[in-house]
Formats: structure tokens, sequence, C-alpha cells
């Protein structure tokens, strides 16, 4: 799995005023001269008025999740997705080296993924449509997703938590990881700790 964010820290700063002035315009305060972004939302994090923060969107780019958790991610209704289409891909998956991908795993799921292949190529006229099916969860799939930080902080205090499915769990501390540390204080109350640590 590789985790990348997309938004620059310069564009987070940017949604970071727009969110503050947001709150201020909430409480008729927009003419408090010169306010501390930051001061503004830590006060807005701590009151619960978390609708704020939708005013603030993080992208990342997302490699190498499998298709299990791809599912489990799209539950979340808030966020935008952009996902590596299967119709398109899975041909040209199949015949490249991508296959490598899915092989770093255990010898039964090797098996399985070489017997897929070779179904694939009997099968030249099935459409990639059809042949999809054919997947299994375990599959890996690339996306950009997109959440408001409101979103976000939701996702982290879910899939962070113990009972977390482990995928998902390394998925969402990986997006909080990759968050400069400057805003790191917009989520990091909701990530758990982790076992053991």
């Amino acid at each position: 799995m590789n985790v990348e964010l997309l938004t620059s820290p310069a564009s987070i700063e940017d949604m970071e005023r727009f969110a503050a002035f947001a709150a201020l315009t909430c409480r008729a305060n927009t003419d408090k001269k010169p306010f501390i972004p930051e001061a503004v939302l830590r006060g807005i994090i701590r009151l619960g008025h978390e609708s704020i923060l939708e005013h603030i969107n993080l992208t990342y780019s997302i490699k190498g999740i499998s298709r299990a958790l791809l599912q489990e991610v799209a539950r979340h209704r808030h966020i935008s997705l952009s996902v590596e289409s299967t119709r398109h891909t899975l041909r040209k998956f199949i015949a490249t080296k991508r296959l490598i991908d899915v092989t770093e795993c255990d010898e039964d799921r090797l098996n399985f993924v070489l017997s897929f292949a070779d179904f694939a190529r009997k099968h030249p006229d099935m459409p990639n449509d059809e042949l999809k099916y054919y997947l299994p969860e375990f599959w890996p799939t690339n996306l950009v997703l997109t959440s408001n930080v409101r979103e976000l902080r939701h996702i982290l205090n879910l899939r962070t938590a113990p009972a977390a499915l482990r995928e998902f769990m390394d998925l969402a501390r990986a997006m909080y990881k990759v968050v400069p540390d400057q805003f790191k204080y917009l989520l990091a109350d909701c990530v758990h700790e982790e076992a053991g640590a």
C-alpha cells in the first residue's frame, strides 16, 4: 500500500484560513483582526462544531489496496473516489508486470492469481466486464480519494480503532501520517493508539 497526500501544504493553509473565517462568520466576529486560524479551529474542535471542518478538503493517491478494502472505504458517504477501472485495465494488468502486485501474498493466493491469469488467457474474447466477476477480493486497486476533514475525522475515529479491519486500520494511519505536521491538530484526537504502543 502506498499513500500520498496530493493536497499541497499551501492549499491546506488557505483552506484552514477559510474555515476559521467561516467559524468567525457564524459568531459575527469577522471584524476580529488578526485571527489565528489554528486557534479558532482548535476551539471549534473542542466545542464539537465540526461542520466548519467541511471547508477543508484533503486529496490522496492510494495505491495497492485490496478490492475488499475498497468496498469498506466506499461505505463512507462523504468522500469522492476515482478508482482504477477493471473495465479498462484488467487485461492490461494481467498482461504486464502489474501481476506482480498481487503475487506478494501467500502461496494459495499466488496460485489463485496464476490460475485466474491462465483463465483470462484461455478466454480472450470474454469482455473485462464479465471477467472481473472472477476477481478475488484481495485483487489490488488504485484510487484517488478526496475527503473533507470532518469526514476524515469520522473515518480515523472508526478505522483506527482496535476492531477495525486491519488493512483499513493501516490505510487510515497512513492517511493521517502523510498530513503535514502543522495540520495534524485537525485530526490527532481521532486517531486511536496502536495496540501495544
